[in-house]
């Protein structure tokens, strides 16, 4: 069994370092979930993660939300996901939702990803991201075995 960690960050600036490290990590054909509430820093987090692969300028990193993906130029393609807007199954189908999972070249990163439902590969790194009292980012984590 994957142990769970945590990240507590303090700042956006803390949430994108975090992202780096953790794109440091990753692997072609990586699959990264997150999980957690409007503004809990998950966007930021792929921001990091992008920086982390080489994206030239984070700015271009935005929520997909309205599009539903964004593919990043990285040293590996990054495919950026944001299911708040989907049904379920029927709409990730529409979109070709696995093929893009299963891009064993790329790294694909899913907001909202607890409406993939049995979409999400078991393999994936898991993300929640929740606000803490102080409003910081509390980022608990586990990675694939």
């Amino acid at each position: 069994m994957t142990k769970e960690q945590s990240f507590i960050s303090h700042s956006p600036e803390q949430t994108l370092a975090f992202g780096e490290k953790i794109a440091r990590k990753l692997k072609p054909g990586s699959v990264l979930l997150l999980e957690g509430d409007l503004g809990s820093g998950k966007t930021t987090f792929v921001k990091g993660l992008a920086r982390g692969l080489g994206i030239k300028d984070i700015a271009e990193v935005k929520s997909p939300t309205f599009v539903i993906m964004h593919i990043y130029k990285t040293r590996l393609p990054l495919y950026h996901f944001d299911l708040y807007r989907l049904e379920g199954g029927a709409d990730l189908d529409a979109i070709g939702f696995q093929d893009f999972l299963n891009d064993s070249e790329a790294v694909a990163c899913v907001e909202w990803a607890e409406r993939a439902g049995k979409e999400a590969p078991d393999s994936s790194y898991r993300f929640y991201f929740s606000v803490t009292p102080d409003l910081g980012r509390k980022i608990r984590w586990t990675a694939p075995e």
